[in-house]
């Protein structure tokens, strides 16, 4: 996995500010959405007709999964595929996919909907009744057997079963992890209401509950479901016989190689390892896994990592240095620490001046470890150790001072162990140096219009610009040039769809941001764990599976539409440059639109003034403009337009690209001067000018040396270059060295205003 993957925390951050911001698209008509499904869970091998509510489901065309599946509208639902509120579909689960959540979208001609979750689970499913909300009435339930149902705010749901005496059995409430904002606690209760087992936070299910709990006697018991703060959210409780699997193990697999991945958890002894095989060009980046404890029991589920890079296996014992795992260079590590107060050591070679990055992998994959690793010399002496950075678990970079072994020891931050304390490190000498966020995973552009979205750079070394493209466009739709400049961490960036644009169709597109990093050519995908989070009550960690799982489709046509001529605009520090808005209303939307800058999207130092386009006009202009402490360099701002005509509101997005460029450059020909004693030496000097500047120049040398002077020199408006004559005295002092201090000063007007520019330095010899 590469560094990208590991900013969630930070990303989030900027995310969560610009979700609401950069949302600029069609608002008088009702983008399709998922509310909940009924039931919240298909199982696999067996067809399930599930019914979606929501809104803006008219006129459904199809369902999208992020599994293999077959979906065909059901047939014989009162105007199914035409209500807005809900459609329902069939959908047939091949035997083979994997239990666990999965992503769904139902298309409709009006767009696509975002993401929303489908578990497959191999347990069958009942409804609750929702009038089990004191012990008394505790609803009864057989199990193996899962249970959808919601909880009113204030409230708690009780279900009772039947146990043998030395009966094992599994309870896991699915919530957080699907995006409820239920925070579940449960607790296990005797035929007294006495509590005999109790659970609000299991490590690893993100925020979710489980007990796994071994019965002493037969009998009756109940089991209490509520939020932790007595708060409404749906649940999906699984009762029966199944390992709770919090993290897969190994957390991540080569392609092109084979490796038995098991279950980390509670009750995953005597799991056997599923056998994996990968092909070299194994697109997905994600496997899901899942396992049952017995052939007659149900499965716990995980997620696998699935990477180009070589994966070593822990191999005990090797808690000492003695019994330290001899490891290959540039391969990544993965261990468990099954023992509390376990300590893994792993040695391996480096030459002077190699440099590696190490980076923990544990929380983000359901592992509740919090990493603490170290590098240590062949002395023993520790030479680098990790530093915590938020949501993953530390990384450390270390260039190796000399030829040698090193070892790399690793451990829990508070000594704990156990099989779920699985982990990664990820081993690089080329970590990504930034990764990409965006603030939109659902692009329903108006056919004729345009959606714009914020792109969030967290820079983890690249300093320089970042060009955003989108890939896999379809037909109809173009994107901006945009580009995250000097100094930014974000950039705005909008799709536009053609008016022959289809509808009810749903494309999978993806945000790349492109850098260069000396020579090589960096292109990292933008993910949207952000939105998800956003959208989902604020959940822990998004399926990591559906975190670069962006679309594109069609929307209605809006009330206007609009460019801006021309689309990329040149200026230099001092100076204003104009663009021109320009609107194509349709008919009945004559009001005036409203125009803004988006927020935060103009870089410091620039200004722009822009002109709302009247009532019944067409056109307006835009001012931008730059102060001295701006930056050079390319930048993208973004203008967002409102039009409300009655009750309806339509918004749209534009992006303008901007280059803010030096008025002029100025060169010195030859890069250096030896002049002699009462010697001439004849510079050229030659400009490069702006588009902006075409009038005289006026050069003039500075900072030369003692005993040497030159005449000012003027370049004429028609003119690249003049001769410029340096003199030095008979009594000027030899150098035995250059000195390096001149430079050319050139000066001129653009209008009234000064625009001027500095040479480099060029070295002076007096001989």
């Amino acid at each position: 996995m590469s560094l990208h993957d590991l900013h969630g925390r930070v990303k989030w951050s900027f995310i969560l500010v610009s979700f609401f911001l950069s949302r600029t698209a069609l608002c008088f008509g009702q983008e399709p959405v998922i509310q909940s499904t009924v039931p919240a869970a298909i199982p696999p091998g067996a067809m399930t007709t599930v019914q979606i509510n929501g809104a803006g489901l008219a006129v459904a065309k199809a369902l999208w999964t992020s599994f293999s599946c077959e979906s065909v509208l059901a047939e014989g639902v009162e105007k199914n595929g035409d209500d807005p509120s809900r459609v329902t579909f069939k959908i047939t689960v091949p035997p083979g996919i994997a239990c666990g959540i999965h992503g769904i979208r139902v298309v409709t001609d009006k767009g696509v909907t975002p993401i929303s979750f489908l578990v497959v689970d191999d347990l069958p499913t009942i409804a609750s009744s929702g009038k089990n909300t004191s012990f008394s009435a505790a609803e009864a339930v057989s199990f193996p057997v899962a249970v959808d149902g919601s909880v009113p705010s204030l409230g708690r749901h009780f279900f009772k079963f039947t146990v043998q005496a030395g009966q094992t059995l599994s309870i896991e409430v699915l919530a957080r992890r699907i995006g409820s904002s239920l925070d579940p606690l449960i607790r296990l209760l005797d035929l007294k209401g006495r509590e005999i087992a109790y659970n609000d936070d299991t490590v690893g299910l993100n925020g979710d509950a489980s007990i796994f709990y071994k019965f002493q006697e037969s009998g009756d018991y109940t089991l209490e479901l509520r939020d932790i703060k007595y708060g409404p959210g749906s649940y999906r409780l699984r009762i029966g016989d199944f390992p709770i699997a919090t993290v897969a193990y190994p957390l991540a697999v080569q392609r092109g190689t084979a490796a038995n991945v098991t279950l980390a958890g509670y009750g995953v002894e005597g799991l056997v390892p599923l056998a994996v095989v990968l092909a070299s060009d194994q697109p997905d980046e994600w496997l899901p896994i899942s396992l049952k404890r017995a052939a007659n029991g149900a499965s716990g589920f995980s997620m696998v990592a699935v990477v180009s890079t070589p994966q070593f296996l822990e191999l005990e014992p090797n808690n000492t240095p003695e019994q330290a795992n001899r490891i290959e260079w540039g391969h990544d590590v993965n261990g468990r620490l099954e023992q509390v107060g376990d300590i893994d050591h792993f040695v391996f070679a480096a030459k002077a001046g190699q440099s590696m990055t190490f980076t923990g992998i544990t929380r983000q994959q359901g592992s509740p470890t919090d990493l603490d690793f170290k590098i240590l010399n062949k002395q023993g002496v520790e030479v680098a150790a990790a530093e915590d950075s938020g949501t993953n678990e530390g990384s450390l970079t270390f260039k190796f001072p000399a030829d040698g072994d090193y070892m790399l020891v690793v451990k829990d931050l508070n000594h704990r162990g156990g099989s779920e304390h699985a982990y990664r490190i990820g081993v690089t000498t080329n970590p990504d140096q930034f990764s990409l966020a965006s603030s939109l995973d659902t692009f329903n552009i108006p056919v004729g219009g345009s959606v714009l979205a914020t792109v969030t750079a967290v820079r983890t070394g690249h300093t320089g610009p970042i060009e955003l493209s989108v890939l896999k466009l379809p037909a109809g739709v173009t994107a901006s040039p945009s580009v995250i400049g000097l100094g930014r961490n974000d950039a705005v960036l909008t799709l536009q769809a053609s008016s022959d644009f289809a509808a009810g169709q749903s494309h999978g597109i993806s945000i790349v941001g492109t850098a260069r990093s000396g020579d090589t050519v960096v292109v990292i995908p933008a993910e949207i764990g952000g939105v998800l989070k956003a959208r989902n009550n604020n959940m822990r960690w998004p399926p990591s599976s559906l975190k670069k799982d962006l679309v594109a489709s069609s929307a209605p046509a809006p009330g206007f539409t609009w460019r801006i001529e021309p689309t990329e605009v040149g200026f230099v520090k001092g100076l204003s440059a104009q663009a021109k808005l320009i609107v194509t209303r349709a008919s009945g939307f004559d009001e005036l639109v409203a125009v803004t800058t988006v927020a935060n999207s103009l870089p410091a130092g620039m200004s722009l003034v822009a002109k709302n386009i009247e009532k019944g006009q067409s056109e307006s202009e835009i001012t931008i403009s730059a102060n001295p402490p701006a930056l050079l360099g390319d930048f993208t701002v973004g203008l967002s337009g409102t039009l409300k005509q009655g009750d309806k509101t339509v918004v749209q997005g534009l992006m303008l690209r901007l280059h803010l460029d030096p008025s002029m450059t100025i060169t010195l020909e030859p890069a250096t001067v030896k002049i002699a004693k009462g010697g001439d030496f004849i510079l050229k000097a030659v400009v490069v000018r702006n588009p902006v500047f075409t009038g005289d120049l006026l050069i003039t040398l500075q900072n030369l040396p003692v005993g040497v002077s030159a005449t000012s020199a003027t370049i004429a408006a028609d003119q690249t270059s003049v001769e410029i004559k340096l003199t030095a005295l008979n009594d000027a002092p030899a150098t035995s060295a250059s000195i390096n201090t001149m430079t050319a000063k050139g000066e001129g007007m653009v209008g009234t205003a000064k625009v001027e520019a500095i040479s480099e330095v060029v070295p002076v010899t007096i001989e």
